[in-house]
């Protein structure tokens, strides 16, 4: 799915305020994530990467040389290189590989996943929001498909204490304003 710039700068804009409700497209896609933290701490972690790789998304042209990554967060970064990491993100390393059956994803494949010309991303970020202490929901826009490619979702939210995640599931747009209205 190709993702023009103006949605990109939006979908970022997301990551730190919260959607209206009537800006809801129809359908959206829920991921479950049990953590192993907080949901509070969670999310920053979502952020931390979410954000500068969308930065990147607005800024690079991923040509084939290897994106400036000074600053994805260290955890991050290192999850994907093989490096020293920090507990939640060692046993989410462990967790992806078992449920994905695949390994690690390299930090410059992962990155490249955000080139807005690439059709690979199927999913913009829209929300995350709670539903317990230690359960959270990821909200994607899919443009209503409920197949697309989210293994680099997956990766990430893993990698940033998830313990498990289940979906996508398709969630009409009311389910979404349904859990962020008191």
């Amino acid at each position: 799915m190709i993702h023009e710039i103006e949605d990109i700068e939006q979908e970022r804009a997301r990551l730190s305020d919260r959607p209206a409700p009537e800006d809801a497209p129809p359908v959206l896609c829920a991921f479950e994530v049990r953590t192993s933290g907080t949901v509070p701490e969670f999310h920053e972690r979502l952020c931390s990467v979410l954000d500068p790789a969308l930065r990147l998304a607005l800024s690079q042209s991923f040509d084939g040389e290897d994106l400036p990554a000074d600053a994805i967060p260290d955890w991050f970064a290192a999850a994907g290189e093989g490096g020293a990491v920090p507990d939640f993100t060692r046993r989410g390393m462990d967790r992806y590989a078992s449920a994905i059956g695949g390994g690690r994803w390299e930090l410059q494949e992962w990155l490249y996943q955000f080139d807005p010309e690439s059709e690979f991303r199927g999913w913009a970020w829209w929300d995350l929001t709670s539903s317990g202490d230690r359960e959270a929901v990821i909200w994607v826009d899919t443009w209503g498909e409920s197949f697309f490619a989210c293994d680099e979702l997956r990766w990430l939210a893993y990698v940033s204490g998830g313990e498990e995640v289940s979906g996508p599931r398709l969630v009409g747009a009311d389910g979404w304003v349904a859990a962020v209205t008191p």
